[in-house]
């Protein structure tokens, strides 16, 4: 399997964003994950610094996240965020968008959409209500060439979804490209028995993956076994960045470079 690795933005040593290019460049990485609001004078930055090093900007991220806030205005707001996210992805030759329906809302302890029963329950209503902001996404995507990518997370974190598992019906729900999902090891080692069970069952869907150990540092300092998930990676074709998304234990330019190399030992 061939490894593209990226790493998010603010874990790049550097305190602009060319340095931050050029640090990681150093270092052996393909591709960083952009998470500042995207803006004119930010996407001028990146294209020059990308055109530097060839680091490929492969994830943009929205102003606003909370795309199942119960207020209609305040959801098409949200909706406008990530229509200029994935705009600006698409313009720096990125992957997508990373979503989480409900992070916002839990961790912010936000109102969520009201149970309507027996006409709908919560859960029902918060399905359907993300379907219909989905289908009307994937038209940009497809417009732009930048992918929604939906982030399941663990239960902690948010309610839903949680597992690959629920990663995929939504993508299977909304049934168009441009909606695809992620695999983050992390939130896996909470949520999913089998890494590599759910991988398969992911498939084409899955466009972006994180990278972290069993408490969320750096891949070699836990527990986790990525090997299981790693060789399925591999049976699906995965081609897209492999992104740390954790804290570094030491110095960047010593501790980076290991966890790649031990990524690349743990895999088939």
């Amino acid at each position: 399997m061939e490894f593209k690795f990226s790493i998010r933005e603010a874990m790049a040593p550097g305190s602009t964003i060319a340095e931050k290019f050029e640090s990681i460049a150093e270092m052996g990485f393909a591709g960083i994950e952009i998470t500042s609001a995207p803006t004119p004078e930010l996407l001028k930055e990146v294209l020059q610094a990308s055109e530097n090093t060839g680091i490929v900007p492969n994830i943009a991220s929205s102003e606003h996240h909370n795309i199942l806030d119960p207020r209609p205005d305040e959801r098409e707001r949200c909706v406008q965020s990530i229509k200029e996210a994935l705009s600006f992805c698409g313009e720096v030759g990125g992957v997508g968008v990373i979503v989480v329906p409900l992070l916002p809302t839990k961790m912010g302890n936000l109102p969520r959409i009201p149970d309507l029963s027996p006409f709908m329950s919560q859960a029902e209503l918060e399905r359907a209500v993300l379907k219909s902001i989905l289908t009307e996404l994937a038209d940009h995507c497809q417009e732009v060439g930048a992918d929604v990518i939906v982030e399941p997370l663990n239960r902690y974190e948010q309610w839903w979804p949680c597992t690959l598992q629920d990663g995929l019906a939504i993508c299977e729900d909304v049934s168009k490209p441009g909606i695809s999902m992620m695999a983050d090891f992390f939130h896996m080692h909470i949520e999913d028995a089998h890494f590599d069970e759910s991988i398969r069952a992911a498939g084409k869907y899955i466009k972006n993956v994180h990278l972290a150990d069993s408490q969320r540092s750096l891949p070699g300092y836990g527990h986790t076994d990525f090997r299981p998930g790693l060789a399925a990676l591999d049976e699906i074709g995965y081609e897209y960045y492999m992104g740390f998304e954790c804290a570094i234990p030491g110095d960047p330019f010593e501790e980076l470079p290991k966890a790649m190399d031990y990524i690349r030992e743990q895999a088939p």
